[in-house]
């Protein structure tokens, strides 16, 4: 019942679409042979809830696609498939992307990370006891890479360009950092472009190109939420795809590339028409 209550409006289309299939024969029938077709009501209504049932899975997994909760999209130019689902990005095997912003903060207190952002999520989950852990890792991952000097009344005092990746572990976890949003010093709000989306999705997987080691690899939505792109989450599902369809073209990343995306974001995303759109 949870899909009908979030489809209902293809439910309640399927459904009169079926009451119209079964009628217009019947109205055919009695207007043509002049005879009175013997169909009770309320049996009339049952098959139109039957059929329109039909009809609804039929167009939700088949037709339209709106039903769908995974699609694969290979293309002779991409080497690698590419999966895109709903579910939880910490739930899934292997490497996980995660947008962070371009100081790489670790203190979760919803002014420098935010707790509902997947960079805070993950600090808060897996380093919740030692934050100052992750912040190591990502230093020691980091040294090698430029950035300039920000003054900052806390936090990071390190800005790294957009793009810069960074490799952190723990709890049999492994993630792949990249700084998605630039930040505002003067109130610590991290934006982003469709052009830092792509670029940061291109810079991660040539990071992860070189760490992954065949391993699958999960990317989250991007961009969405607090990164304040502006854009609609089905239009960012494309920008992160340019991305690894342009990457991937210069040399294979790893066996396994899926997206994974948000399961409230259901109504959005249509995958039947993600994956007509790539076919």
């Amino acid at each position: 019942m949870n899909v009908v209550k979030t489809y209902w409006f293809h439910f309640v289309r399927s459904i009169f679409f079926a009451m119209g299939l079964i009628w217009l024969p019947l109205e055919s029938f009695e207007g043509l042979s002049n005879q009175e077709a013997l169909l009770p009501y309320w049996v009339f209504l049952i098959l139109s809830v039957g059929v329109g049932i039909v009809a609804f899975l039929i167009d939700g997994f088949f037709w339209t696609g709106y039903l769908k909760s995974e699609i694969t999209i290979k293309s002779n130019s991409f080497d690698t498939g590419v999966c895109v689902r709903f579910g939880d990005l910490f739930e899934q095997d292997g490497w996980k992307a995660i947008a962070a912003n371009d100081f790489f903060d670790y203190i979760v207190d919803d002014d420098l990370v935010s707790s509902r952002s997947l960079h805070g999520q993950a600090i808060s989950r897996f380093w919740d006891k030692n934050p100052e852990g992750w912040h190591d890792q990502i230093a020691r991952s980091l040294e090698n890479d430029d950035f300039k000097k920000e003054q900052r009344d806390k936090g990071n005092k390190k800005r790294y360009d957009l793009g810069t990746t960074a490799v952190a572990r723990n709890l049999n976890q492994q993630f792949l950092f990249v700084a998605l949003g630039k930040t505002n010093i003067d109130n610590n709000e991290a934006g982003a472009t469709s052009e830092s989306v792509i670029c940061a999705v291109r810079c991660m997987l040539a990071k992860a190109r070189s760490v992954c080691a065949n391993e699958p690899l999960n990317i989250p939505l991007m961009g969405s939420g607090l990164a304040r792109v502006g854009i609609k989450n089905a239009l960012l599902v494309d920008l992160i795809l340019i991305a690894i369809f342009e990457e991937t073209k210069k040399a294979k990343i790893t066996d396994k590339i899926s997206i994974i995306l948000p399961r409230d974001k259901r109504l959005e995303i249509n995958l039947g028409s993600v994956k007509r759109d790539w076919s």
